[in-house]
């Protein structure tokens, strides 16, 4: 995703969101979600607590942050980079197979259960049924852009910490105390820190050591 050549023209996308969109084709066939920084509705992001520049960064910084946790969030987090398109700086995700708004995922542990702690982690504010993917079998979480809240800031949705939640399962399971002592015990939080601004890496931190202290998943909007 990072060298590999564009080819062809940009197409449309079938669900386009607030922010600007181009739907591209890679040499090996792959398709990409191109969102340049001069894409993003800036009232929008600012109603978040955002800025013009932050969503793009935080759709990579969610991948880099799933790959560095391991098995098995970074199973069900779409791989996503910083790249230029056209002369335009911004994220390039990849295509997740299925389909949106299928509440499925919502009711199955094996999904529900990781995408709840990865949200709650990363402070998703906007975890609606179109920002995943499900095919029947793979959960694949997708826009990332109003991520790494800072305290107080708006929820929007978050079916998957509500779910978690209402299904009396937030307790933390052993793999993911394992997995935010990890990121404790690295004064860059294996890697996030060089990447998200302080404040919003402080927060990251703090979000880590509050659901280690009370042993499970923070509810919804616990930024």
């Amino acid at each position: 995703m990072l060298d590999e050549a564009f080819v062809g023209l940009p197409a449309p996308t079938t669900s386009p969101g607030v922010n600007a969109t181009k739907q591209l084709e890679l040499a090996g066939g792959a398709i990409v979600f191109h969102k340049p920084f001069s894409g993003v509705h800036v009232a929008n992001a600012i109603a978040y607590g955002q800025t013009d520049e932050t969503p793009p960064l935080h759709e990579a910084v969610s991948w880099r942050l799933a790959v560095a946790l391991g098995p098995p969030w970074d199973e069900i987090v779409v791989p996503c980079v910083l790249r230029e398109y056209a002369g335009e700086d911004g994220s390039l995700s990849l295509r997740a197979i299925g389909w949106p708004r299928d509440t499925a995922p919502t009711l199955n542990p094996t999904c529900c259960l990781p995408a709840a702690f990865f949200d709650s982690l990363i402070a998703q504010q906007d975890r609606h049924d179109g920002n995943w993917r499900w095919d029947g079998n793979q959960l694949t979480l997708i826009d990332h852009g109003y991520t790494f809240a800072l305290p107080r800031a708006i929820l929007n949705y978050s079916d998957f910490v509500a779910a978690r939640h209402g299904h009396g399962a937030a307790n933390l399971l052993t793999e993911e105390r394992d997995a935010l002592t990890r990121l404790l015990s690295d004064s860059d939080l294996l890697g996030m820190a060089r990447f998200l601004l302080p404040d919003r890496a402080q927060a990251l931190a703090d979000r880590a050591q509050l659901m280690l202290q009370r042993g499970e998943v923070l509810r919804p909007g616990e930024f």
